[in-house]
């Protein structure tokens, strides 16, 4: 019984981290298409190419950071609560 209980958390924790690895990489992706999409847009609306476009990486860079951080912040505050345990 407790072997089975033990098999189960591990698949768990298995497929939580299937899906924090895609969410890190959806958000991501969307935040950074996004960005160089509306510079990219708004170069060509004021005739001015890299400069928007290079802002738009800047700040889906940083955004992007902080997204992770925040997907990542719970997972890390689960591990430290276990380790307080042991």
């Amino acid at each position: 019984m407790k072997k089975e209980n033990e098999e189960k958390e591990e698949k768990f924790q298995i497929a939580y981290a299937m899906s924090l690895i895609t969410q890190i990489g959806v958000t991501v992706s969307v935040i950074t298409v996004s960005f160089i999409g509306l510079g990219y847009y708004a170069d060509r609306y004021f005739d001015t190419l890299p400069v928007f476009v290079i802002i738009g990486a800047v700040l889906s860079f940083a955004l992007s950071m902080f997204a992770v951080y925040r997907l990542v912040l719970p997972m890390m505050d689960k591990f430290e609560k276990e380790d307080k345990k042991e």
